[in-house]
């Protein structure tokens, strides 16, 4: 009996897995997520309770969730931390945008008429 392995078109997509099926991202992130959010658990789980310790590691969860988010969300190819930057970049930069030329020709007038004022300069100097 065969076995029939379906294979992906864009072969960019197929990530090697590293640890229990994540990629080396995954692991990544969601170890700076554990380093993160375990601490206030284990600290918090003695003096407030159990329940009180989840809802502290909830508090913190809001610290420790763009880590793993930035490991887990990808759209259109392009993880969190990508999209944020570029979302940053597009809302801080000005809405009005003007379009402005450069004339080759003034700015050869200017080289042209810079020169004759440093060779003027260059002849009273040496007069002078």
């Amino acid at each position: 009996m065969a076995h029939y392995v379906p294979i992906p078109k864009d072969l960019n997509d197929i990530k090697e897995k590293f640890i229990m099926g994540f990629t080396k991202r995954q692991v990544i992130c969601f170890g700076i997520g554990l380093v993160l959010g375990a601490p206030v658990y284990f600290l918090t789980r003695a003096s407030i309770g159990m329940s009180g310790a989840i809802f502290a590691m909830g508090a913190v969860a809001a610290v420790a969730a763009p880590a793993i988010l930035c490991g887990i969300y990808k759209k259109n190819g392009v993880f969190l931390e990508k999209q944020v930057k570029f979302m940053r970049e597009y809302f801080t930069r000005p809405r009005k945008r003007y379009y402005q030329t450069t004339n080759v020709f003034r700015c050869i007038e200017r080289h042209i008429e810079y020169n004759r004022i440093k060779k003027k300069l260059r002849d009273a100097e040496r007069k002078g």
